[in-house]
């Protein structure tokens, strides 16, 4: 269900000042809670549609594989220094290299400022750019709000918990502003709520979301994020969504791919044994799960499942993201996948770091390149990401490039991204609810 509705209260009093303090304290509540007072939609949820970053551009193949190396780069030093509760680290990234994939289109205000957000599974907040902007944050192209212009729009006052919320950084009390960081990237605003309208759903009124007059970094070209991360401040948790998924159309198709909210976000197949489910750790606000191993050809891999594990202090595990292009891995992980694939493959490796950018390329002589069987992610609860060729490895004949679509972690990370390459033509499911990872192959193109 994706309806939220504030309570009635029936208060019965003599007393005048009984009355008042209440009236007052119920005000203050209002003002400060992270929650939508209204928000009627369509029961079944809501069905969106996402576009690729790249989506109308005239970028090559390798063009566009080249640029997904570049925002997986600068993604992993925005996850790493969110997760080691580091938001001022300094990073040698380039400002201007984007970080997401994906944006979904939706209004705010009103009257509606139709806007793009992009989509982020490891961030907690709602924002957009707000008028007056920096010279930086207006881009052309693209809708800047404008609270001035809005008859629904409400800046939340100073005394507002929300403030104290931890992933906000340097506060200026005396006039609530906050800072919000993404690795070489940054957002500087105050909280607000607004009517926002997606789709065909009903307005949310009274969204709590960042106003951001200065924005420092390339954000897809977007209006704004839409995080759907666990805290306090996304939209999962704004409209209390039991589940969320997606469903991504394949990296060189030219169709849309699918957001669902609510109760659309469910399995599609009819059969339990080929829909794959796994929890997520609960010791995080992330979206972690416990992988166990990987097989290439039905071969397990003689990789420890150590290399893996969990550990808040050092920053390692399995993190699930949507914004991330190219799974990333432990270095000691990509090697032993790298030796394998070269056994199968049997032809000599070419540096092609230039030109794709990827870290394991194979030179070709002739077309089409040697088949590859399916690599497998084994998680937790026996489940099975089972990936086909296209899923883990580039093709362009026009350059005979032959990649792995996965990197390795620098200076010995040894944080494991999922990355949305690896997800194509799966229905991802985020069961929040149930803190459960669910995901089944099919064809996202007839979604």
């Amino acid at each position: 269900m994706l309806a939220y509705s504030s309570p009635h209260c029936n208060l019965k009093t003599n007393s005048i000042k009984t009355k008042m303090t209440l009236l007052f304290l119920f005000t203050l509540l209002a003002l400060s809670s992270p929650l939508p007072s209204i928000f009627a939609a369509h029961t079944a949820g809501l069905h969106l549609r996402l576009t690729h970053v790249d989506s109308g551009q005239p970028f090559s193949s390798t063009g566009r594989i080249h640029r997904l190396v570049q925002r997986s780069l600068h993604r992993r030093k925005v996850l790493e220094s969110r997760l080691a509760n580091n938001p001022s680290a300094s990073f040698n990234v380039p400002v201007k290299a984007s970080m997401f994939d994906y944006f979904i289109e939706y209004s705010i205000g009103t009257p509606k400022l139709p806007v793009t957000g992009v989509l982020d599974t490891g961030s907690e907040v709602v924002w957009a750019k707000c008028r007056p902007c920096s010279e930086q944050c207006d881009e052309k192209g693209i809708g800047i709000y404008d609270p001035s212009k809005s008859s629904t729009f409400s800046k939340l006052p100073c005394s507002s918990p929300l403030y104290d919320y931890q992933p906000l950084k340097s506060v200026s009390v005396p006039k609530c502003e906050y800072v919000y960081v993404y690795g070489s990237a940054m957002i500087n605003g105050f909280l607000a709520t607004e009517t926002f309208s997606l789709g065909a759903a009903s307005p949310m009124v009274n969204l709590t979301f960042g106003c951001n007059r200065l924005v420092k970094g390339t954000f897809s070209g977007a209006s704004g994020v839409v995080g759907l991360g666990q805290g306090k401040l996304s939209l999962v948790s704004q409209l209390n969504l039991g589940r969320f998924s997606y469903c991504l159309t394949p990296f060189k198709s030219s169709s849309k791919s699918h957001l669902l909210l609510g109760d659309l976000a469910s399995a599609k197949k009819a059969s339990s044994s080929e829909v794959q489910s796994t929890p997520f750790l609960n010791a995080t606000d992330q979206y972690y799960v416990a992988m166990r191993g990987i097989s290439i050809g039905g071969n397990l891999l003689p990789i420890p499942a150590s290399v893996f594990e969990y550990s808040k202090e050092d920053s390692t595990g399995v993190l699930v993201d949507s914004g991330t292009g190219q799974t990333q891995l432990p270095q000691s992980a990509f090697d032993v996948i790298k030796k394998e694939l070269q056994s199968l493959v049997g032809l000599r490796v070419k540096d092609m770091s230039k030109t794709v950018g990827l870290d394991l390329c194979f030179g070709l002589s002739s077309w089409p390149p040697p088949p590859l069987p399916d690599m497998v992610f084994h998680f937790d609860n026996g489940a099975d990401m089972r990936m086909p060729q296209m899923n883990y490895m580039f093709t362009d004949k026009r350059t005979r490039a032959y990649c792995l679509v996965m990197r390795p972690g620098q200076n010995g990370d040894k944080l494991t991204i999922i990355g949305n390459y690896q997800q194509q033509n799966m229905h991802i499911i985020y069961d929040v609810a149930s803190r459960m990872l669910l995901f089944e192959s099919t064809p996202c193109e007839s979604f």
